[in-house]
Parts: structure tokens; C-alpha cells; sequence
């Protein structure tokens, strides 16, 4: 739980790219509408996850029971949002199910059992809302345990056997079994008829948990119908009281025959019936009073509204007898038995086959909206129970009720003929769904939701889309489409930290563009709603979490399909870096494939800039099992690439430092001086990105190859292109002198320079000394000698490139201090020609450029950084190794470097000498000419190449002779002044100005 622990440190640091003013034309006005409607469920939902990939997957069925308990997780965590938001807006929540239910109560007297009742108008409250919304999530997660736990056994279970053992203890098998055991095994043998059945189960409990309950309902039918239910014990009462007020008029005794009557409603609209048994109505075609007639439909709707959420029949018998009406519950079954507590009335010798032809024909011939329900929801009988849905789940608890028992009747009729036979079943066909195809029929059923006019615009609704999927078995399909659309939804983003790649690209794909059949599927505006929908992505997110990474499905090869699966949580990672929710994406990058997952996270590295931040990131990624260098390494990558700045058209020739002086001063100057101001010092936009993306290895302390070759790429980068500031910036943040000591403690135990000359022999002390610091410190894991040297040579090998470029880049930064040392000095002599300034600064400025000139002078830029080979190898190796043409084509930028620098950095260095030996001692001068012995040497023949090839060996030889000049004068200038030329000062190696005395005689 890592992740969790320094929350309150990750919440800080700068928005990078993303603090830009959303526009109508930017791609991500999605994710950045979603940053808006999110709460802490996005922290809730990573502890759990987080939870769940660090602990308990030892194996895989720990990784399974594992899984579960997270799908558990996320419904508590539902629940709990659904109680709470049920404290907070209690009398809002009953309000707005009393409205929904007084909807539904005005409709009974109008409805049409040919027209469903009109849906519930969506409330405008938020806090309403979003306690559906929550309801919703509850029933997704619920929805998604239930199918795992009936289509994903335990792994190592054997499915067959364990199903074996069931049906042998089930019954069911024999000719005289009950009725309930014939059930129960149906269920266990056909495993789509489970489904159905878990599902319907689920549809009661939803109904249940996010509808409105049975009270609420009563309630509102009592105010609608003026009176108190208690007088639903009554019956008919003014139906009642018209007949007899009718009978008293007309004298009559004994039942009225309608023939023989002229009754009429009250309003006179209708004729009224004259007898009050049950079937009074539909037998004589009359019709009851108005109150009467709301009654009885009332009763029947309550009746409904149980049946729908589960209630068991026993209790729906109850509540009958309560009011009288207990030959209701003995219609709809209730009187029975032998039924099961959660399936169909199966009393009789048929098992229910003649009571649910008996009931579907019932459902045809009422006009009752709610009793043609109930009866169509006894008998299968489809079209009936439709006219009295309201919504989604009103109509799939429909269509798999019919199909539910539509299928049992055909088992009957194979398994049981002696009790359903073919003549019986002829003689009361199947009055619910034809299965052409009982496969596919989750399927065929969803599909038909969303094709159907009543159900089509809530069936493409973000949750119902997942809960659709999830029935169907279709997620994987849903989950592609959705990574379809955001790749075709995001593509417009041009940054190079997209994270969206093209499914149908076989390489990167990155702003690759669409082919046409993703297209087509991208322009479905419901896909598109679920993608900007923050409750369904993060719940189409974990669903991928728990499918793919916690059972293991979608394992295919398709890479179309792994690529779009990926960028539906690609998103989601672009909604956290949106958000600020730096912490938690290196564990949704965890959850990514393979490469992917260096990808994404090299492409959220850039808006990491608070140091800490990205050493917990980096911390959390290793904890992840990520490929930290490789992220790393990746992020550096496609920052030079966007940078530009790796082409070779903005490529330098020549690098200027000095400038042209006036003759007339050659005695301090040979004709040429350095530069006031170089150029290329300013810093760019693209070349600070690319000094951060380096930024990122003062953290990986055991990485060393990637490091030096990166640093080294970069600053070769810069200089190629005359870009000093950047490379003086660049040596400046990330010296190999601060490099070398984080790279020597993770390696060798203790922190050094290993560029010192005795850092090879091994300070025992000092890394027993910090290693004790450590808890878990062993002073066996110590390194010997040999370990220690072995380590220290391999750091200067690969780091020598690295270091040569930045002694370059440090001279140059000296040459430019020179001048303003110069001009100090050269200020305070014109001021007083007497003075005496004080001339340490210049003196430890020209031994420090004298000290890096010799370093070039003997070792640069002999080997390769990206392969480590030395350059005098290249000719061992084959022209077809791919190391022959890494280690070539460093080799030639090296080669262009030294052109473009050497000669002038050593015509610089000659510059600098005269100048010095004129502001300090003469003597100094004979350092000139021995930078002439050195280019001249037979090992330095690379920098007479550098010269030959630069065209710049003119330039050296009339430097010399400019200096050559001025050193005489200075003599003759110094001999005048003393009046001898004897006793001059020596310079190291014993050496004087005497041989440049004309005076002097031989």
C-alpha cells in the first residue's frame, strides 16, 4: 500500500500539458468534463486494487478467490454509497419514488395493454441522480459476481465431475421423482438455463434495492384513491352499492342478469355490472365504477410489483387474505406447495405445464394492464408482460422469463413425456419466445433491447451497455469497441504524450489513422458517451482488472483487439494525470500488456516534475514489477523525437568563439579574442523537456548504461546543433561528479568519484560504516576487492564519453568566464597602469582550462556510447551486426563533433595563454608553442585530422605566428624595462623566454 502513504506529497507539482483552457477543437474536452464529476470513489477504487495486486496471489487459485473479494470490494463500497446518499437525501429520494410511482398510478385507468407504461421521467435533482447512478453501480457489481461465479469456476476445479456430483444428489432423473427435483435438475443440466435464472433472480434484487417498495407504492394508491387501503377488504363497494340501490328500485331478488339491466356507471359512460363475482366484468362486457375499477387494478399492480422483486408467493397469498382476496393468490398459484422458493409453480401431474398454458391464455383474455402482467409472467406469455414495462430491466425480466420457461416446457417434453406429452403439447402450444437458437439467445435477447423502440435509448446507456455486455457475454467485444472510439475520439491530440494507439496498427500506431471499419464503429454515439462518462469507464476499467488480469480471460493473440482493450484504460490513466492523481497510475500502467505498460507511463512521466513525486513514482513502478530504465529510457526517446532536434538539417559546421582584435594591440591579444557573447546560449522549449526527461536518472541509481548513453546522446544532440546553453545546462544539472557519487552508492556500497585515481582500491570502512544505516545490512553483501575495482573500471568505461563531452562543454563554459575575467582585469590596468588587481581568479580559471585541455589532449571520444566498443574495434566487426553500424554512426558524429570543436577550443586555448602571459608572467607564453608540439605529435594525428578536414590548419599555423610575433615584443618590451635581458623567470619544465630575446647572443 505504498502507493497510499505519501499521498499528501503527490498531490503537488504543475499540470504540464494539461493546463491549457479546454476548446471546442480539443480532443480531451472529454476527459477534462469527466475531471469535473469525479469524487474520492477514484482513490477508494485504486486502495482496492492496489490491495489486490500486491497481496494474496500466491498461485492461481489464490489470485481467483483474490479477484472475487475484489469484485466484492467495489459492491460494498457501492452499498455503502447507496446508504449513505439514502441518509442524506432521504426525503428527497422517497419523493422522487412517489412521484415515479403516482406516474405509473394516474396511467392504471388509461393504460392500453398494447403500449408499454411510459418510463419514468429522469429526475433533475443531482443528489437524485447520483444515488442512481450508484443503484446502478451496485447492480453492475452484483451482476458481475454472479456471472463469475457461474461461468469462471476456481481454477483446478473439475466442471464436469463437480457437476456429476450435483445431479447425482440433485434427483430429478426418475418417473416418479417430485415435481421440485425436476426443477432443480433442469437448472443444473443446462447451464443457459441457469444463467437465466441468476439473472432473473438479479433483476428482482435490483428491482428491490433502486426501485420503489411495496409501501411507497400503497401509499400513493391510497392518496390517489382518497381512502384508506384498509377498505380494500370490502371489494367493490360502490359497484357494490349501485346494484343493490338498483335492486331496491326494482324490486328484484336474486342475481340481476345483464340482459334484463339498463345499470350504468355514474357518469353514464359505460353499462355496469350487474353480478360481483370476479369474472363478472370480462364475462357480461360491463365495466365497474371508476374507484372500483382503480381498486381493482391497484390490487393487481401491488400484486405485480411483488412478483417482480422476488417477493415469495406465500407472502404475495398473505397480503391477498389480508384484503380479502385470497382467491388472487389461489389464481396466480400461490394455494400450491410444491412450488420452489425462487422458481415457476410446477404442482400437477404436468409439473405446471397446464397451469402456465392455463395463465397465458388468462393474460390474452383480460384488460387488466397489471393482471395480464401477472398472468403473462405465470405463463411465459410475452407480449403481455411487455405492456407493463417501464423500463430496461422491466423488459429483460420479461424476455428471460419466457424463454426461462419456455425451455423447461421443451425439456418436459424430452425428458418427462410420460407427464407432458407430444399430444398435450400440441394440442397448448408454447404460448412464450421460439428459441431458433437457445446459444445465443442472451445474445439475440440484448440485441433485441436495443433495437426495440420502447427499450432503444436506455439499452445504449453507459451502465446498460456494461450490464447488456456482462449478460451477453459480450464484454470483450463491448471493450474493443470502446477502445475503438477513444483512439478515434483522442487521435486529434497531436502531443507526442498521447497515450491512445490505432488497433489496427501493427507497430506503435500512435496518431496512426483509422481504417473504415473503425471508423463505422467509433461514430456510434453511445460508444462515445460511455468513453466521456467517468462512472462507466471507471467501471468498464476494473472490469478489465478483474477479467483479464484476475481470471485471465481474452488471453488472444489479436492485436487489434489487446491494443483497444488497453486504451480503454490508456484513458482512464489520461482522466488521472488530468486529475492530478499522479500516485495511482503506475498501477493502472501495472494492469496494461507487456509493452504497453512502458508506453503509457514514459508518455505521464513529463508532468512529473516535483522531485519527490518522481521518486515515488519510480518507487511504486519497481513495486509493480515495471521496467523502471525502460520507462525511463522510453520517455527520453519520444521526448527527443518530438523535440525535432535529433534531425541532422539544423546541423553546425563550425562553432565560433573568438573574434577578430585590432593589430594594433597584438601584444595582447594575437589578433584574435574570445567572444563577448557565443551564440546558442539560450534555452528552448524542446531542449528543457529534454534535459528533464534526463532529470529522471539521477533516480535510477543502479542503472549505468542506459544513463551515460542517453546523457551523452543529448549533449552530442546539442552540440551538433550549436546549442550550448543546453548542453551547459545539461553538464551543469546532471555532472558526471553528481552522477558518480549516486551511481557508487547503489553499486559499490558507498558514495565516490570514480574518476579519482585511487577509486578503483576499496574503502572497507566507509561502506561497512553506511551499510549499518540499513536494517537489513549484512556485512557479507559487502563487495570484495576485485568486485569493487571490476565495478569502479566498468563506470569509467561506459561514463568515458559522457565525461569527454562535458570537459568540451565546461571549456567552452570557461572560455566565456574568461572573458569577463579578462575584462575586469584589463578595466582595473587602464583605470591605473600602476595597480596591482589581484590576479588569483585568473590564475585558477586558466589552470582549471589548462587542466580539461589536457584531458581532451590525451583521451576524447574513443569509443561508442550506445555499444561501448571502442572505436579501433569497429574494423572486428561484420558490416551486417547491427553493433557495426551503431558503434559507425556513433563514430562519425563523434568525428563531426571533434571537427566542429577541437580546432577552435585549441585556437581558443592559444588565445588564453597569450593573454595570461601577458596579464601575469611572460613566461607563460612558451605554453603556446607547446600546444603546436602537441597537434603535432604522431599519437594526436585525430586532431590533424580535425584540422585537415575542418580546413582550419591555416587559421593554427598563422595563430602561431601571431603569437610567435607577440612573444618577441613582449621580450623586447621587457628587456628595455630592466635594462638586461639576464635572469628571467622559468616557466615548468625549466624553460624561458631567452630564445625569443633578439638580443641575445648565441
Amino acid at each position: 500500500m505504498a502507493m497510499f502513504q505519501s499521498r499528501n506529497a503527490l498531490q503537488s507539482g504543475t499540470t504540464g500539458a494539461f493546463s491549457s483552457i479546454a476548446s471546442k477543437d480539443d480532443p480531451l474536452q472529454p476527459l477534462r468534463a469527466m475531471a469535473e464529476r469525479v469524487g474520492k470513489e477514484v482513490e477508494k477504487f485504486a486502495e482496492k486494487v492496489d490491495s489486490w495486486h500486491t497481496h494474496g496471489n500466491e498461485d492461481d487459485k489464490g489470485k481467483y478467490q483474490n479477484t472475487l473479494r475484489l469484485v466484492g470490494d467495489f459492491r460494498d463500497y457501492a452499498e455503502a454509497a447507496v446508504k449513505e446518499l439514502r441518509v442524506e437525501a432521504g426525503t428527497e429520494h422517497r419523493g422522487e419514488l412517489a412521484k415515479s410511482v403516482r406516474r405509473r398510478v394516474l396511467k392504471i385507468a388509461d393504460s392500453d395493454l398494447g403500449q408499454s407504461v411510459v418510463q419514468s421521467v429522469e429526475p433533475a435533482s443531482a443528489e437524485f441522480s447520483e444515488l442512481r447512478q450508484w443503484q446502478a453501480e451496485l447492480a453492475t457489481w452484483e451482476l458481475v459476481r454472479i456471472i463469475i461465479e457461474h461461468y469462471h469456476p476456481a481454477p483446478g476445479t473439475d466442471v464436469a465431475a463437480e457437476k456429476r456430483s450435483r445431479l447425482a444428489k440433485v434427483g430429478g432423473a426418475y418417473r416418479y421423482s417430485p415435481n421440485i427435483e425436476i426443477w432443480n435438475r433442469f437448472l443444473l443440466e443446462d447451464d443457459l438455463a441457469k444463467e437465466k435464472h441468476i439473472v432473473l433472480k438479479w433483476l428482482e434484487q435490483t428491482a428491490e434495492n433502486s426501485e420503489s417498495d411495496v409501501d411507497t407504492i400503497i401509499e400513493q394508491l391510497e392518496e390517489q384513491a382518497g381512502k384508506d387501503t384498509s377498505t380494500w377488504t370490502s371489494g367493490w363497494l360502490d359497484t357494490r352499492f349501485r346494484i343493490k340501490q338498483e335492486k331496491r328500485l326494482n324490486g328484484t331478488e336474486g342475481p340481476v342478469r345483464p340482459e334484463n339491466s339498463f345499470l350504468k356507471k355514474s357518469d353514464r359512460s359505460q353499462p355496469l355490472i350487474t353480478q360481483l363475482d370476479p369474472d363478472a366484468p370480462a364475462r357480461q362486457k360491463r365495466a365497474l365504477e371508476d374507484s372500483d375499477d382503480f381498486y381493482e387494478s391497484a390490487l393487481w399492480m401491488v400484486c405485480y410489483e411483488m412478483l417482480r422483486r422476488g417477493v415469495p408467493w406465500k407472502e404475495i397469498c398473505e397480503w391477498c387474505k389480508e384484503r380479502n382476496e385470497a382467491w388472487r393468490g389461489v389464481s396466480i398459484g400461490a394455494a400450491h406447495e410444491s412450488q420452489p422458493g425462487d422458481g415457476p409453480n410446477v404442482a400437477g401431474p404436468t409439473i405446471g405445464f397446464l397451469f402456465r398454458r392455463m395463465c397465458a391464455n388468462a393474460a390474452r383474455g383480460t384488460s387488466g394492464l397489471y393482471e395480464a402482467a401477472i398472468y403473462g409472467l405465470l405463463g411465459g406469455e410475452l407480449k403481455s408482460v411487455k405492456a407493463a414495462c417501464r423500463n430496461w430491466d422491466d423488459h429483460l425480466y420479461a424476455h428471460y422469463n419466457s424463454l426461462l420457461l419456455s425451455r423447461f416446457d421443451d425439456y418436459l417434453q424430452i425428458n418427462h413425456r410420460h407427464r407432458v406429452s407430444p399430444a398435450l403439447a400440441r394440442k397448448f402450444p408454447s404460448p412464450g419466445i421460439d428459441i431458433n437458437n437457445w446459444q445465443t439467445s442472451s445474445a439475440t435477447t440484448i440485441q433485441f433491447l436495443k433495437d426495440q423502440s420502447e427499450t432503444a435509448a436506455q439499452a445504449v446507456s453507459p451502465i446498460k451497455l456494461i450490464q447488456g455486455a456482462l449478460i451477453s457475454r459480450s464484454v470483450e467485444e463491448l471493450i474493443h469497441h470502446v477502445g475503438v472510439t477513444l483512439f478515434t475520439v483522442l487521435k486529434g491530440d497531436k502531443r507526442p504524450v498521447n497515450l491512445m494507439m490505432d488497433p489496427e496498427a501493427q507497430t506503435d500506431g500512435l496518431h496512426g489513422q483509422t481504417s473504415e471499419p473503425l471508423q463505422t464503429i467509433a461514430e456510434k454515439k453511445h460508444y462515445q458517451t460511455l468513453a466521456s462518462d467517468p462512472q462507466a469507464l471507471r467501471i468498464l476499467v476494473h472490469l478489465i482488472i478483474v477479467l483479464r488480469q484476475g481470471l485471465y480471460l481474452y488471453r488472444s493473440d489479436r492485436h487489434s483487439g489487446w491494443v483497444a482493450m488497453d486504451n480503454v484504460i490508456a484513458a482512464y490513466i489520461e482522466f488521472l494525470r488530468l486529475t492530478r492523481r499522479i500516485a495511482v497510475i503506475p498501477l493502472y500502467a501495472a494492469q496494461l500488456d507487456g509493452e504497453r505498460k512502458i508506453h503509457c507511463l514514459a508518455r505521464v512521466l513529463p508532468d512529473i516534475t516535483n522531485v519527490e513525486e518522481q521518486k515515488h513514482s519510480l518507487d511504486l513502478m519497481s513495486e509493480y514489477e515495471i521496467d523502471t530504465a525502460n520507462v525511463v529510457a522510453q520517455n527520453f526517446f519520444v521526448t527527443l523525437q518530438s523535440s525535432g532536434l535529433d534531425t541532422k538539417r539544423e546541423q553546425i559546421t563550425r562553432f565560433d568563439i573568438l573574434e577578430a582584435t585590432d593589430l594594433e594591440k597584438e601584444y595582447l591579444w594575437p589578433g584574435q579574442r574570445v567572444q563577448a557573447q557565443f551564440t546558442g546560449l539560450n534555452i528552448q522549449p524542446n531542449e528543457e523537456k529534454l534535459i528533464k526527461s534526463l532529470q529522471w536518472y539521477k533516480h535510477l541509481e543502479s542503472d549505468t548504461r542506459n544513463t551515460f548513453a542517453h546523457l551523452t546522446e543529448a549533449l552530442k544532440i546539442f552540440l551538433l546543433n550549436g546549442r550550448t546553453g543546453a548542453a551547459i545546462k545539461l553538464v551543469t544539472e546532471l555532472s558526471l561528479a553528481t552522477l558518480s557519487h549516486i551511481k557508487t552508492r547503489a553499486i559499490c556500497g558507498y558514495s565516490f568519484d570514480f574518476r579519482d585515481a585511487d577509486a578503483d582500491v576499496q574503502n572497507q570502512d566507509e561502506a561497512i560504516s553506511l551499510g549499518r544505516s540499513d536494517p537489513d545490512f549484512l556485512v557479507s553483501e559487502i563487495l570484495n576487492q576485485h568486485e569493487h575495482a571490476s565495478h569502479v573500471l566498468r563506470l569509467r568505461n561506459v561514463s568515458q564519453p559522457y565525461n569527454d563531452l562535458e570537459q568540451l562543454v565546461n571549456l567552452i563554459h570557461l572560455f566565456s568566464s574568461w572573458r569577463d575575467e579578462e575584462l575586469v582585469l584589463l578595466a582595473i590596468r587602464e583605470e591605473d597602469p600602476l595597480a596591482k588587481p589581484d590576479l588569483s581568479a585568473i590564475r585558477d580559471l586558466f589552470a582549471e582550462i589548462e587542466q580539461r585541455m589536457e584531458q581532451i589532449f590525451t583521451s576524447f571520444l574513443t569509443s561508442s556510447p550506445a555499444t561501448g566498443l571502442p572505436f579501433s574495434d569497429l574494423s572486428q566487426l561484420s558490416p551486417e551486426d547491427p553493433l557495426y553500424t551503431r558503434t559507425q554512426a556513433d563514430q562519425a558524429d563523434f568525428n563531426a563533433l571533434k571537427r566542429i570543436y577541437i580546432p577552435e577550443l585549441i585556437l581558443t586555448y592559444i588565445c588564453v595563454i597569450h593573454t595570461f602571459a601577458f596579464l601575469t608572467r611572460r613566461e607563460e607564453a612558451v605554453k603556446a608553442m607547446d600546444v603546436a608540439n602537441i597537434v603535432a605529435s604522431e599519437r594526436n594525428k585525430w586532431i590533424q585530422t580535425a584540422f585537415i578536414e575542418s580546413g582550419r590548419m591555416g587559421e593554427l599555423v598563422d595563430l602561431l605566428a601571431a603569437v610567435s610575433r607577440a612573444m618577441v615584443g613582449m621580450s623586447e618590451v621587457e628587456g628595455k624595462s630592466k635594462g638586461r635581458v639576464g635572469g628571467r623567470k622559468r616557466v615548468e619544465g625549466g624553460r624561458t623566454m631567452k630564445v625569443w630575446d633578439l638580443n641575445v647572443r648565441n
